[in-house]
């Protein structure tokens, strides 16, 4: 719904204003994501007048001061205006502020601590305008403080000058460091985890993660990453230099959903360094080294299991194509291997070649004329007079492997090459 269109149903709320994100992305000339709103209304009061303008509230937040209100089914939350009383790295005991300006001051960048009335008129009391005209991002009032007040905002800082292409003042950006060395320990991963993912959406998100890195936060996320700046590649496949540079440059290629892939794509290249007289390094195994890294960075980072398992197989298999001739014995291996994972796989591929992959090696992502998939099943087994237990994943994976070596698809030919290998194994 438009943003003036929402304002006008919750007109009913006393000195209601549009804060914060979406107020900042309007004067960018973007679409708001989100909109919340600020009232003088306690909550209770909020809830009151909801109802009797015929609207849903819901009670999500009453202690921070916040109720959602649905407007054609859609949440908007309406946050009294409160001000710090105490703060605790990431929590804060708050009071009911007077005023919006009261409200604007606990905020933590001036891009976003700008308001807009019913009348459209914005209020600015720290130069939020000035700033986003000025492509700046700056902490409104002493930056230290606002990062003592919550660590997550050193990592948000990163985010929004990635999302925005914004330069960090010196003073907000210099605060940000010397905060650095405590996010992780008053920062919940989950919340850390939540800002990769949004990084990863829009905007340029190599420059959240080299802010991380420069930061030192990305290494104690993922000891593997220490160093990578240093670790210099065989300049015929990577002009761009070292490890962190080539990650970067993957990272901003690869479409949103395949970040994450390309972020871990290489983790595996610091274990596997060895220093070659040329004056670079080789990497040999990197990629089964970082698959097996992957499980365990994935608990780290509290990464869902789905995403974790595709991380496994993109990350093991991502250089396949480079060094293995594309016969079709080797394309329906290596089909049957990526699974459902094929596409995710072939995203990662595009972007971490970078144009530079031998035409051939694409073949590995074509569709095959003789399916990847088993043929010869468990049923099949079963109507054959066996039961299942020990022999059957033998047999069954013998008679894919036989598949996938020669592509034959009769069910008669396979089931006997299964007879054989259990034969073979008694």
């Amino acid at each position: 719904m438009d943003p003036k269109q929402v304002m006008q149903k919750l007109s009913f709320l006393p000195d209601l204003h549009m804060v914060g994100g979406a107020v900042r992305d309007i004067l960018l000339g973007l679409k708001p994501e989100d909109l919340d709103f600020a009232t003088s209304a306690p909550p209770e009061e909020v809830m009151r007048q909801a109802k009797a303008h015929g609207l849903a509230a819901i009670p999500t937040g009453v202690e921070h001061g916040t109720v959602t209100v649905l407007i054609d089914h859609h949440p908007y939350e309406v946050t009294t205006f409160r001000r710090d009383v105490e703060t605790f790295g990431r929590k804060a005991r708050v009071a009911w502020g007077q005023s919006i300006e009261e409200d604007l001051a606990r905020r933590d960048f001036t891009i976003g601590a700008i308001a807009m009335n019913l009348e459209g008129q914005v209020i600015d009391p720290y130069g939020g305008q000035r700033d986003i005209e000025a492509k700046v991002l700056r902490a409104v009032g002493d930056p230290a403080q606002r990062f003592r007040e919550d660590y997550l905002r050193v990592i948000r800082a990163g985010r929004f000058a990635s999302r925005y292409g914004f330069e960090i003042e010196p003073k907000t950006l210099q605060a940000a460091r010397e905060a650095a060395p405590e996010v992780l320990s008053h920062v919940a991963i989950e919340r850390v985890t939540a800002e990769f993912n949004k990084a990863f959406q829009n905007g340029i998100p190599s420059r959240f993660v080299r802010y991380l890195y420069d930061l030192e936060i990305l290494q104690r996320l993922i000891p593997e990453f220490e160093d990578t700046h240093l670790l210099l590649q065989n300049p015929r496949w990577h002009p761009e230099g070292d490890v962190l540079t080539h990650v970067l440059q993957v990272v901003d290629r690869a479409p949103p959903p395949i970040r994450w892939h390309a972020l871990l794509h290489d983790i595996g290249k610091k274990d596997t360094a060895r220093w070659k007289p040329e004056g670079w390094y080789s990497f040999y195994g990197h990629e089964q080294v970082g698959a097996r890294l992957i499980p365990r960075i994935a608990r780290d980072l509290r990464l869902p299991n789905h995403l974790r398992d595709e991380l496994v197989v993109t990350t093991a298999l991502h250089m396949v194509p480079v060094f293995t001739k594309p016969t079709p014995a080797a394309i329906r291996k290596f089909q049957a291997q990526a699974g459902p994972y094929l596409p995710a796989l072939q995203a990662l591929y595009q972007a971490d070649g970078a144009e530079r992959r031998p035409k051939e090696s694409w073949k590995f992502f074509e569709p095959q004329p003789v399916p990847v998939k088993p043929v010869l099943l468990g049923r099949h087994l079963i109507e054959r007079g066996h039961k299942p237990g020990k022999d059957f994943s033998r047999m069954l994976q013998a008679a894919h492997n036989w598949q996938l070596e020669t592509g034959e698809t009769d069910i008669e030919k396979l089931y006997q090459v299964a007879l054989k290998a259990r034969a073979k194994e008694g």
